[in-house]
């Protein structure tokens, strides 16, 4: 039995899940990975929040089963300084949907869809390879609504957010764990286009 399928029969068994069927007999199992993007992206993009900001709970959505878990507690004293969660049908090099942190006053909930304004994106390589973390705001939050560039946001924000990476991955035992930098607007586009296309070929 692949790996997956046992994880996804221990997991059912630990929650005492079943999935629900429909009258016709068809499995309806939800799944947040495959919810439209948006027809505006890669400008406006769906964001599926896992992680509130604030929290020091690391919140994963698992597919298989549909639903949102804590997957552990973060070590020290760091919170998500944003809301993190994922932009759902998009695929990266590492396999899953894209990264994304949304700026906010304001904690989401695990599960949440948020309408964001992508405006950049970070870079990160550590022990598994590269990584982009894509920074947007939210759209219906008049208070963002003249940030439109990274260069529209105080540094002490920018600098929280790579701390924020690089000090927790660096807890978590990473020691290769690096801050790359940021990218623009226009690079943050064609990563998410180019993640948008790798979904639709697979």
């Amino acid at each position: 039995m692949p790996h997956k399928e046992k994880k996804a029969k221990a997991l059912r068994y630990m929650l005492g899940w079943a999935p629900q069927v429909q009258e016709s007999g068809t499995r309806m199992e939800p799944n947040l990975q495959t919810l439209p993007i948006g027809e505006d992206a890669p400008q406006l993009v769906n964001a599926v929040i896992e992680v509130p900001v604030g929290s020091r709970n690391k919140y994963e959505y698992e597919p298989i089963l549909g639903v949102i878990m804590r997957d552990r507690v973060l070590p020290g004293a760091v919170r998500y300084p944003t809301d993190y969660g994922f932009v759902p049908s998009t695929l990266t090099d590492r396999g899953d949907a894209l990264d994304i942190v949304v700026a906010a006053y304001d904690p989401a909930f695990p599960g949440c869809v948020v309408r964001a304004r992508p405006i950049g994106a970070l870079h990160i390589t550590d022990s598994k390879g590269e990584e982009h973390n894509v920074l947007a705001v939210p759209d219906d939050d008049p208070r963002f609504a003249e940030i439109s560039a990274l260069e529209d946001l105080p540094k002490e924000n920018l600098r929280e957010i790579e701390q924020f990476f690089e000090v927790y991955k660096r807890l978590e035992g990473d020691e290769e764990a690096q801050i790359r930098g940021w990218q623009g607007f226009d690079d943050t586009q064609e990563l998410i286009r180019e993640c948008m296309q790798a979904y639709a070929r697979a």
